[in-house]
């Protein structure tokens, strides 16, 4: 029992330093020659911010969509009983075994049809779309943990079903709605393909297509080219230390049940 002790720091280290050596290395590199100042020449001349704004603008938008979307479900697929309901849940299942590169054909026909290209719901509708089964799922399962005596001691008190979610199992779904949102969020920052096929002006392009953007401007200055990634995976670092406790919380939500 001791030597199993003294050998998970060990196993824990390997894992991290794999993580963390291409991070490491991604640094030190942007840093070679200019240092800080390659950052200061990917902000002044490649002008990314726009870029960052873009893909901000799309993720809280998307998530909040999906919020929105998916907690009252994940309460009405828990909670309560209607018609179809084991056949529609079994749907959403299925929904998720579809990757989402398979319906990029009909979904830019969808898009163009629309006039939506180089609009950011162009890229907010098919992540909505494609985030939603798993919140779903996720949000289930949380749901699922939480008594559904509170409900009835709600309505005893005079509560709707509607003003007992709102009032009681909204609150109480924090967690899980921290871990859809961080999920959601990383999802439509690092997704590539509808951003490139959806965004094809400059002044409109996601955070995702811009590496392309920076191998055609600096493939002859590799540490500003690594400062410009560093800039991108920026934000997303900067969101997972803010809410990594929340985070933590959210992975093992609705795991028991009580």
């Amino acid at each position: 029992m001791g030597k199993s002790k003294k050998l998970r720091p060990v196993l824990m280290a390997i894992p991290t330093l794999c993580f963390a050596f291409p991070l490491c290395f991604l640094f030190v590199t942007s840093l070679e020659k200019k240092g800080f100042a390659n950052y200061l020449f990917v902000l002044t001349e490649i002008r990314v911010e726009r870029n960052i704004m873009n893909s901000l603008i799309v993720a809280v938008i998307t998530v909040l969509i999906v919020l929105a979307i998916t907690l009252p479900a994940s309460f009405a697929f828990s909670k309560m009983k209607f018609p179809g309901q084991n056949i529609l849940f079994l749907i959403v299942l299925m929904a998720m075994m579809i990757p989402g590169i398979s319906i990029a054909v009909p979904m830019v026909k969808i898009i163009r049809s629309l006039n939506l290209v180089n609009n950011y719901f162009s890229l907010i509708l098919p992540y909505v779309a494609i985030n939603s089964p798993i919140a779903l799922i996720l949000g289930k399962n949380f749901m699922d943990g939480l008594s559904a005596e509170l409900m009835e001691a709600a309505k005893i008190d005079g509560c709707t079903t509607w003003t007992s979610f709102l009032h009681i199992y909204l609150p109480l779904a924090v967690p899980v709605s921290s871990i859809i949102s961080v999920f959601t969020f990383l999802n439509c920052w690092n997704e590539f393909v509808y951003a490139k096929l959806f965004m094809q002006k400059e002044a409109m392009q996601m955070v995702s297509t811009i590496p392309i953007k920076f191998q055609a401007d600096m493939y002859t200055n590799i540490p500003a080219l690594f400062a410009g990634l560093v800039i991108v995976q920026l934000p997303v670092l900067i969101l997972y230390l803010m809410f990594q406790n929340t985070f933590r919380e959210g992975l093992t939500a609705g795991a028991v049940k009580g």
